[in-house]
């Protein structure tokens, strides 16, 4: 396992906020590098929550999150394992669901999310 960079990965997500992403022939949109790094570095770091889909469940999200729920609780959640679920469910979730990142990358809701991880690790 490796450590996740916060700081160097919240600046990526911070430039890529508001940018369109296109799409690849209308099959899978056309990350940068860095995005697909990004992902893959937090997926093979200590950061990623391998049972997410029972963190989750452990935190009565049983139907999956909408995202004005992910949301809001990238704004307002003090609680470090569900943030860390969260991220984990979406680094993993782009693989089932093509375009999942996409938004929350343009709207910088996963922007926030990493930002609320990094923070309410530090508190503890």
């Amino acid at each position: 396992m490796q450590a996740f960079d916060f700081d160097k990965n919240i600046s990526i997500l911070r430039q890529a906020k508001g940018q369109a992403i296109p799409w690849h022939e209308t099959t899978y949109p056309s990350y940068t590098a860095d995005i697909l790094t990004l992902a893959q570095s937090y997926f093979k770091s200590d950061e990623y929550d391998r049972n997410f889909d029972r963190t989750l469940r452990q935190h009565q999200f049983h139907e999956g999150l909408a995202e004005e729920d992910v949301a809001q609780l990238a704004n307002t959640s003090q609680d470090y394992s569900l943030i860390r679920a969260i991220v984990s469910a979406i680094i993993r979730g782009e693989k089932y669901t093509p375009g999942m990142w996409q938004a929350l990358v343009q709207n910088g809701i996963l922007l926030d999310l990493l930002v609320r991880e990094r923070d309410l690790k530090q508190k503890a």
